[in-house]
């Protein structure tokens, strides 16, 4: 498949935000099911690897070798992170809405930011301190201090959690951007499996795998769509602006905050609508100010590749 053009890499990502919250959602069902984390994870993980070999093969894509075991670790950092997103995620869920839970999770842009003028020396100006401001009220709105005061409960712990940790994915990424998108996912979605299945003898009761195969099944069927989803993304990416990728990735939010509300009655109150709000508009603020996003590479201290 060749370049498409502007109006179906934007039908693409859409699709791919949609996709990415009906997962997301589906999760909540998961876990009031009572499938541990493990299960969900090393199920949905597994069948999303399976569909992103079978699209690179489809597509006869080559993966390139990795160069050496410097670049190997990156991967395993990445990894890590990327595993790590969706367990403080699934903690989330657990502890507040899923609303709540996936706009902590994109207040993400605000972490970048910090780290960039922490360790690469970028200047303060008024659009970043506007941006940060806005994200840190966003939280504290989400925080409901008016709701019998202001309280830091797990919830909000576990969600910028998983911000943070989607804050190393991001970093680990921009060092392995010298590789194709389909290696570097075959590679780290093989790695999480890795990781997950060193995890599951501890984390693992022999009762968690009592779930049934209608739920194997919806489990296989959620992995595979994430896989395609995230094809979809890259393959738009091919032809749309990051910029523009990145404000248009913010529907994800809109569909998460109507399913949530279809499929399990959640409605924002008026607080947590007004963080949400501030969390969007400073993450449009932060993506669309100049900044020099190919150095993220270096906020690890990586040293220049030889």
């Amino acid at each position: 498949m060749g370049i498409i053009n502007t109006n179906s890499a934007v039908f693409l990502l859409v699709a791919a935000t949609l996709v990415w919250a009906a997962t997301g959602i589906s999760w909540k069902f998961f876990s009031l099911a009572g499938i541990a984390f493990i299960v969900i994870f090393l199920v949905s993980r597994l069948f999303k690897f399976l569909a992103v070999w079978f699209i690179s093969y489809y597509r006869i894509k080559q993966r390139e070798p990795i160069k050496n075991f410097r670049e190997l670790g990156i991967i395993f950092l990445n990894a890590c992170f990327s595993v790590g997103t969706p367990f403080f995620y699934f903690l989330a869920i657990s502890e507040t809405s899923v609303s709540n839970a996936y706009f902590l999770l994109y207040t993400m842009p605000a972490w970048v930011l910090i780290a960039a003028v922490l360790f690469l020396g970028e200047k303060i100006t008024k659009k970043k301190i506007a941006g940060l401001l806005l994200t840190t009220c966003g939280i504290l709105l989400i925080a409901s201090p008016w709701n019998g005061g202001f309280q830091i409960s797990l919830g909000l712990i576990f969600g910028l959690l998983s911000a943070f940790s989607h804050t190393g994915d991001i970093i680990t990424s921009r060092e392995l951007k010298d590789y194709s998108y389909h290696t570097v996912s075959f590679y780290t979605n093989l790695m999480q499996l890795f990781i997950v299945a060193a995890m599951t003898p501890l984390l693992l009761n022999p009762g968690d795998l009592q779930i049934g195969l209608p739920n194997i099944a919806i489990l296989a069927v959620t992995g595979a769509l994430l896989g395609i989803a995230s094809d979809m993304y890259y393959h738009a990416l091919d032809t749309l602006e990051a910029s523009r990728a990145a404000i248009i990735s913010f529907s994800e939010l809109i569909f998460a905050v109507v399913l949530a509300f279809i499929f399990f009655s959640e409605m924002p109150n008026g607080s947590e609508l007004a963080g949400y709000a501030l969390i969007l508009i400073a993450g449009a603020i932060i993506i669309f100010r100049k900044a020099d996003i190919e150095r993220f590479e270096h906020l690890l201290r990586f040293t220049d590749r030889q």
